[in-house]
């Protein structure tokens, strides 16, 4: 049983879905491979994690979301799901940098104080950034964040400490990025919906809830490419 102090959080931005409940200490979470079927899936999946961890959504304090960059249509369809049930339970969305998230969680999971994390953009590009623990106070989601080709890839990772990892949730295509720049390419398998509730917990506890229609989708796609391949 988790705790009344409770945060929802809705992944569902790149190739998985997932939703978690938790308190920042305990959380209980379940991911699924239903990407294609967002839509359909999204709501049985909440409604299966709060049965799990024994809590209704009259315990939720808020919700966390995902807000990417990620698919277009998965962060629409995971924006939308969460600000109707934020609406009707009456608590705050707290939108989540997927990309900082997915660094926070590579970090937590490898030790490395140094991440790029990749999440697929249009084909062949990535987006990216350059995550350190170091840097993780300033660190902006609106400013930090750019994407790239594998050439241009290779180039921010020369720039990199040694330390630096990449990461991603699926590795195979990135191979050739591995071999050529020598770093370590890892697995993702460790970032599910869980890692956005203590960037949730902190953006609340920081700033407060903001207006519900102010929360949209952060595509990313009106940046300029740092280098392209």
């Amino acid at each position: 049983m988790i705790s009344s102090s409770t945060i929802l959080a809705i992944e569902c931005s790149h190739q998985l879905i997932g939703a978690a409940v938790g308190d920042g200490e305990h959380a209980v979470g379940k991911t699924v491979d239903a990407w294609q079927k967002t839509a359909e899936s999204m709501v049985p999946l909440i409604d299966a994690v709060l049965e799990e961890a024994g809590v209704g959504l009259r315990d939720v304090e808020a919700l966390a979301v995902s807000a990417g960059p990620g698919s277009f249509t998965a962060l629409r369809i995971g924006m939308a799901t969460a600000k109707g049930i934020a609406f009707g339970a009456g608590v705050p969305l707290l939108p989540v940098s997927t990309i900082e998230a997915l660094a926070v969680s590579a970090a937590e999971a490898t030790g490395r104080n140094c991440v790029v994390p990749l999440i697929p953009a249009r084909k062949g590009e990535y987006y990216y950034t350059v995550w350190s623990s170091a840097g993780a106070r300033d660190w902006a989601a609106l400013r930090d964040v750019a994407y790239a080709g594998v050439p241009g890839l290779e180039a921010v990772l020369r720039g990199c400490d040694e330390d630096c990892l990449v990461t991603a949730r699926s590795i195979a295509p990135l191979k050739a990025l591995g071999d050529v720049s020598g770093r370590r390419i890892v697995q993702a398998d460790f970032f599910s919906a869980k890692d956005l509730i203590p960037l949730a917990l902190r953006d609340l506890e920081a700033a407060g809830p903001g207006d519900l229609e102010s929360v949209v989708p952060a595509y990313h796609q009106q940046f300029r490419p740092y280098a392209r391949g």
